[in-house]
């Protein structure tokens, strides 16, 4: 009978060893644990594939902001045929200097920088236009618009409070969407925005950590007692 009881008993921890690797091949402690990780990285496969249609949506959105921006910008000013006789101030060479700044999208105030440089002149030409004159009552400078000027061969329109307060709209817009896409083309390493995350939420983090050990130690107790089982 002894004999036999040892039989059995070899007989059976193979399958035992078995099911108790099976009941241990994954601890839910560090399954839960690198769930976490990967939502504090902002690393779940969703995010990953649709990580292309994000920016290419901010993309978007950030040009037709642009767009729209040049389209106010730009607006055609009066051509007038020179005649003889006619008041005229020459401006030379053309109507701008090379270069521009790029506006600082998220402060800047484009009703501070309108400029109206030629209102003193009745009529105003340059060399790049020959035989054309404008209205200088009807033009202005704005070092934080020529950044989208489009054809620096034509003076610019004068804006109004309406269309340089949407111009400060679209600049917000557009600076916005410079950060997200900064945001989803580089992101933050883990280690960096745990840290800042945890130094702007010190309250919370303390008590998600207590949740956290409490339930990693519930996890572990609950396994050990299948295993002893």
């Amino acid at each position: 009978m002894q004999l036999c009881s040892r039989r059995q008993l070899s007989a059976d921890q193979p399958g035992r060893r078995a099911a108790v690797l099976s009941r241990t091949r994954i601890d839910p402690g560090l399954a839960f644990l690198f769930v976490l990780i990967l939502n504090l990285a902002g690393v779940t496969p969703a995010d990953a594939a649709s990580l292309d249609e994000q920016i290419a949506a901010v993309k978007s959105q950030m040009n037709d902001a642009i767009f729209q921006v040049q389209h106010i910008v730009n607006q055609p000013v009066t051509p007038l045929k020179r005649k003889p006789g006619m008041d005229v101030s020459l401006y030379s060479p053309g109507w701008f200097h090379e270069g521009a700044t790029k506006p600082d999208f998220d402060t800047v105030d484009v009703r501070k920088t309108q400029e109206f440089a030629y209102e003193g002149h009745h009529y105003v030409t340059s060399d790049v236009n020959p035989g054309v004159v404008f209205p200088g009552h009807e033009l202005e400078f704005n070092s934080m618009t020529k950044y989208f000027i489009t054809d620096r061969l034509v003076p610019k329109k004068r804006l109004t409070e309406a269309e340089m307060l949407e111009i400060n709209r679209l600049y917000r817009m557009i600076g916005h969407c410079e950060r997200q896409l900064d945001e989803l083309q580089n992101p933050e390493p883990l280690l960096s925005k745990i840290h800042r995350l945890a130094g702007a939420n010190k309250p919370a983090v303390m008590g998600f950590i207590a949740v956290l050990v409490v339930t990693l130690l519930w996890l572990r107790k609950r396994q050990s007692q299948r295993l002893a089982d």
